[in-house]
């Protein structure tokens, strides 16, 4: 049989690296998990919150914690106000009113909370219980993050670092990230060592972005094992190391990351900084085709057509090819196109093999253009025509779970 399935070398890895930052920091309290504020309509002036009430409750059922908490608020605890506008803000122990939270918050704000500061920042770069308006935040995260909230560098160097409610700033941005990551904000360490890999805001240093982006990958966070997987793989900024490249992809997988997965997969196939096991490589594979990862199907399918290291099963593997080609993977259709032209692992379907190819084709893939054209001696023109105007007007699948 020919050979039809991509080379299964390891991938060139990119001379930089080009991975989004990631989400804002959430809510800031004692005694309550940091949370992200549930989208609700905004209903408070984006400038001037009224001040919140200091007449007795409704009738609202509460929790004893919220009136203990309200009493010690209307009597003036910054404290108290802080955490009884998390409770409104969340809905925990009292009816939900995100804008009610944001009167608290400014009135403890007003008062120097840095906590209450941040949190009302949140809201209004949010736009939950108060119109959104990003420059009041960047103002709010400035003023917490001079007293020293992570928190709010953090969520301050978000904003500067792409323009948003205030001049793009990559050096400043630079700035917080650094402050916030010596601090232990491992989303911090994370962005400075892409900012010291790509040279935005601060002078590019390979060294400097390896020792951040170990910082955060041995904090548990799977991007940056599987970043750093990759600076071990080449030896940017450390000493090339196919073993702890290995290490570190595999942190990366059991953490969920599908790239990471797909990769180490390719090493335990390989033996590459770990023994051969083919096995292993399929368990991989099988996880991050969970994830979506086209490239793992593609393998994956292989070895289900060759029965290595997992019992033969031709189905599957069809199947497999078939998900990542309708999710727009041109070597997926290329290989489909090519084993129902030969009809030697699948079905003979000439058909198919005509349509999956010219999608090939048309994806740019130029080895699939010799198949195309013998595939299509075997149709009349009629029926090429049909297959044509099927082709113009194929759309990815969006990745399903």
């Amino acid at each position: 049989m020919q050979e039809v399935f991509e080379s299964v070398t390891h991938p060139a890895f990119p001379p930089t690296l080009r991975i989004k930052h990631l989400v804002r920091a959430g809510l800031v309290g004692t005694g309550l998990c940091a949370l992200l504020l549930a989208p609700h309509a905004a209903s408070a002036n984006k400038t001037s919150p009224a001040q919140p009430s200091v007449l007795e409750p409704d009738s609202t059922p509460t929790s004893p914690k919220y009136r203990e908490l309200l009493a010690r608020a209307q009597a003036g605890d910054v404290h108290a106000q802080n955490e009884i506008a998390i409770m409104l803000a969340t809905g925990q122990g009292v009816h939900k009113s995100p804008s009610e939270a944001v009167r608290w918050w400014t009135l403890a704000a007003d008062k120097g909370s840095s906590d209450a500061q941040f949190n009302l920042g949140l809201a209004y770069d949010q736009g939950q219980g108060v119109a959104q308006n990003a420059t009041q935040a960047a103002v709010l995260y400035e003023k917490a993050a001079s007293q020293g909230s992570v928190g709010a560098m953090y969520n301050l160097a978000e904003l500067v670092s792409s323009g948003n409610g205030v001049p793009m700033n990559l050096a400043q941005a630079a700035q917080y990230y650094e402050a916030a990551a010596n601090k232990g904000h491992v989303k911090s360490m994370y962005n400075l060592a892409l900012a010291y890999s790509r040279g935005q805001g601060v002078e590019r240093d390979e060294v400097k972005a390896a020792h951040w982006m170990q910082k955060a990958a041995e904090a548990e966070l799977p991007r940056a094992q599987y970043l750093l997987a990759q600076m071990y793989a080449q030896g940017i900024g450390v000493k090339k190391d196919p073993a702890k490249a290995a290490h570190w992809l595999e942190r990366a997988a059991t953490g969920g990351h599908a790239r990471a997965q797909y990769s180490y997969a390719l090493y335990c196939q390989q033996g590459q900084g770990v023994s051969a096991d083919t096995a292993a490589a399929v368990r991989w594979y099988r996880e991050a085709a969970k994830r979506n990862h086209t490239g793992a199907m593609c393998n994956l399918a292989l070895l289900l057509i060759e029965g290595k290291g997992v019992e033969k099963n031709t189905a599957e593997a069809e199947s497999l090819l078939l998900r990542a080609a309708e999710m727009g993977d041109p070597k997926a259709m290329y290989n489909l196109g090519l084993l129902y032209q030969e009809g030697q692992v699948l079905p003979r379907n000439v058909t198919q093999a005509y349509y999956w190819l010219s999608l090939a084709a048309r994806h740019g893939l130029g080895e699939a253009r010799k198949a195309l054209e013998a595939a299509s001696k075997d149709l009349s023109r009629p029926e090429r025509e049909g297959l044509d105007a099927r082709v113009a007007v194929f759309k990815p699948k969006a990745p399903g779970r």
